[in-house]
């Protein structure tokens, strides 16, 4: 029991300490080619980008709803070494919280303008996970059941991991359908290579005031593709999770028989001259595993009386092997799905000088049915030749401290960039509830010259891309 799901803890965890994916203060810089990845109505100002191979993106981020490092872990007096602070973690948690985070790598990515369309494509690597935990769970295993829940209930219900591992091959398109509004839609196929996943955990430990009895309902299952040997006993009952012997790195990241599809879309609105709309929904879709599936599933009900007059267990044995022959997790190997977890970019931007616009920015990711915002405000560059930069300032899981910016550099047809949506937290990483960043390097050749073009007055959120003419004498505008 003790052993049971050790490697599918490991694998949750080794992703989770990398950084869900935020780029707040990448949503208004259109003028850089990523500006596509939150965004696919949004077109490059050049002809055709090319992001260099496995550098033209990376991102990184880390959400936590509830604590701190600062807050999990302290040093006692005279020591170096770090101690978990359990009394800490349980005092920041309320409801259910949230814990995420997002590695993203962009192996290969282009842009490309061909007639009124702006096509692009690109290759990634993800892993993410999206973690629900009840306050009522962390309490529970860290105080015991009397100090608050004599004559109530620890409620279970709500605990969820989704964490994902998987290849993206993404194809997008954006164009102008009127003079004022721009659409994009990408699709992509998806390619999972482990997954851990709970659709559902519904239970309950009620301890009653007087006879301080114990009632256990459970009702859990959790799913898995990754390369494991299960054992089972004459019941079906599993006794031991292990890594299979023959598992390799060669065969986890060439795998591509878990299949699944998705979906973003995206759109800009030009009111006026100085005043744009735009918005996206990303990542709606699920992967479908089929390879190395497992399902662990854990029910049932008991009750329990041999509590002393003092309120203490009379037989611990007793108790432990009761629970065991009830909630051991039974193997079922049955195909699954996990759905993606999708995010919405809704905000607006008002031009207030030739070179600069101000906006606000509302993102919100929808998991387990349950909405998870934020609120950035920023001020961004346009037009200039050489650069372009943004700076924010975003309010998130209950951090009023985020202070973001971002850059982009083109070095004759190097482009680079750079973005944080909150630069204090990467000097402070163990007081931060909310950490990302993001850099990269692209190619853009033969993007010399810039046109204002189109009904947005040159807010810096263009609704026709402008890119170098080869007729150099001429200098004309292509469209």
């Amino acid at each position: 029991m003790n052993r049971i799901f050790l490697v599918i803890l490991i694998y949750f965890f080794s992703i989770n300490v990398g950084y869900s994916q935020q780029d707040n203060t990448l949503f208004f810089m259109h003028e850089l080619p990523q500006a596509n990845f939150v965004n696919p109505a949004v077109p490059s100002t050049c002809k055709i980008f090319i992001g260099i191979p496995a550098l033209s993106s990376v991102s990184a981020n880390y959400s936590n709803t509830a604590f701190t490092v600062k807050d999990a872990f302290f040093k006692k007096q005279g020591s170096d070494s770090l101690y978990l602070n359990p009394d800490k973690i349980v005092s920041r948690m309320r409801g259910k919280e949230l814990i995420t985070s997002d590695v993203d790598l962009t192996l290969f990515t282009m842009g490309i303008h061909v007639k009124k369309y702006y096509l692009t494509f690109s290759i990634n690597e993800k892993a993410t996970t999206y973690n629900m935990i009840p306050a009522d769970m962390a309490k529970l295993a860290w105080y015991g059941n009397s100090k608050d829940f004599t004559g109530k209930e620890a409620s279970a219900n709500g605990t969820r991991v989704n964490a994902n591992n998987y290849h993206e091959f993404a194809f997008g398109a954006s164009k102008n359908v009127t003079d004022k509004w721009r659409v994009g839609v990408r699709a992509k196929a998806l390619f999972g290579l482990g997954n851990v996943f709970t659709p559902k955990t519904k239970g309950y430990l009620f301890t009653d005031k007087n006879s301080f009895a114990l009632n256990f309902i459970l009702n859990s299952n959790v799913k898995s593709s990754l390369p494991l040997d299960v054992s089972t006993d004459s019941l079906g009952k599993v006794t031991n999770i292990a890594l299979r012997d023959d598992a390799n790195l060669k065969d986890y990241f060439f795998n591509f028989r878990n299949f699944g599809l998705g979906v973003d879309i995206g759109f800009i609105n030009y009111l006026d001259d100085k005043t744009t709309i735009s918005g996206s929904l990303l990542d709606v879709g699920a992967i479908f595993w089929s390879k190395d599936t497992y399902k662990f599933i854990s029910e049932g009900r008991m009750s329990y009386a041999g509590i002393t007059p003092e309120g203490d267990i009379d037989n611990w044995g007793q108790l432990v092997d009761s629970l065991q022959n009830l909630f051991t997790p039974v193997e079922n190997s049955s195909r699954f799905s996990s759905p993606l977890v999708p995010k919405m970019y809704i905000g607006a931007t008002r031009k207030v000088h030739d070179h600069i616009n101000v906006g606000a920015l509302v993102r919100t990711e929808l998991y387990r049915n349950r909405l998870h915002p934020s609120l950035t405000l920023s001020a961004n560059t346009f037009g200039f030749d050489v650069f372009n930069a943004s700076v924010s300032y975003t309010v998130q899981n209950g951090e009023f401290t985020n202070i973001g910016a971002g850059i982009g550099v083109k070095a004759g047809p190097v482009q680079l960039h750079l973005i944080s949506d909150n630069i204090p937290g990467l000097f402070m990483l163990d007081n931060t509830r909310n950490v990302n960043i993001r850099f990269g390097i692209s190619i853009v050749p033969g993007c010399k010259e810039r046109v204002e073009t189109g009904p947005s007055g040159g807010n810096g959120i263009k609704p026709l891309p402008c890119y170098y003419s080869p007729y150099k004498k001429t200098r004309k505008r292509r469209k």
